[in-house]
């Protein structure tokens, strides 16, 4: 059998290490939401101002981040249905930020409805992190990339989720070099059955496989969960 147990103890703390600074982005938005309360004031986007520079600071911490942020249950901000404070970095370098802005009016047919998406939807559901894809992120990056999100709440009411996005190209070098440690032929897979990377040819990036890995089935000699509330699993042939 083949032991998996370190690396896939080091993709969780690479995972783990995205969570740290999202944490601390929700973190700061009970505090923002707690400052207003206690002021009688209503919590509005211009009221958010000190987040961004959470966000910014966060995200110089995630130098393969593409982007950070909150989002907004229903409600949450004044007169707001829906609301993104989402950050990416610009062209300009690590250190210059853009907010994002997207149609979240609910009556357009083109709205982006982050109510529906399972980013959201999982962490409020199950009041946990959720790791999300890899998938093509048309509506914000445009990109491949992996979004992980943590529930943000205060004293048990869902405020909405912090998050960021992990563009694939920056993310998969860190996890192949965690793959190329393992002698036998290995591969990363989600629990959606699809590749996030291997150490050989024999299993494509994005593609699914028949289905999912179990010790010892004749494809598998040894398979693991990868843990830190990712669904993913690290399995060897033999």
């Amino acid at each position: 059998m083949t032991d998996l147990d370190i690396p896939a103890s080091r993709v969780r703390a690479a995972l783990a290490a995205v969570f740290g600074p999202v944490t601390a982005i929700g973190d700061g938005f009970v505090a923002q939401r707690r400052a207003c309360l206690a002021a009688g004031a209503a919590l509005t986007p211009d009221r958010l101002s000190g987040l961004r520079e959470i966000i910014w600071h966060q995200l110089g911490l995630l130098p393969a981040a593409d982007g950070a942020g909150i989002v907004a249950a229903p409600g949450v901000i004044a007169d707001k249905d829906r609301h993104l404070e989402w950050w990416q970095r610009t062209a300009a370098g690590d250190d210059a930020f853009a907010r994002i802005r997207l149609n979240l009016d609910p009556e357009s047919i083109d709205l982006y409805d982050y109510l529906e998406m399972d980013w959201f939807t999982v962490p409020q559901r199950e009041g946990r992190p959720h790791v999300y894809g890899p998938y093509i992120d048309f509506s914000c990056a445009d990109r491949y990339v992996v979004t992980l999100t943590v529930p943000v709440t205060d004293d048990g009411e869902f405020l909405g989720v912090a998050g960021a996005d992990i563009p694939m190209s920056r993310f998969e070098p860190r996890l192949l070099a965690i793959l190329r440690d393992v002698a036998a032929p290995a591969v990363l897979v989600t629990a959606e059955r699809r590749v996030i990377a291997a150490n050989t040819p024999r299993w494509i990036c994005g593609t699914r496989l028949p289905r999912l890995p179990a010790p010892a089935d004749g494809d598998f000699a040894a398979v693991t969960e990868v843990g830190a509330d990712s669904g993913w699993l690290l399995a060897a042939s033999g």
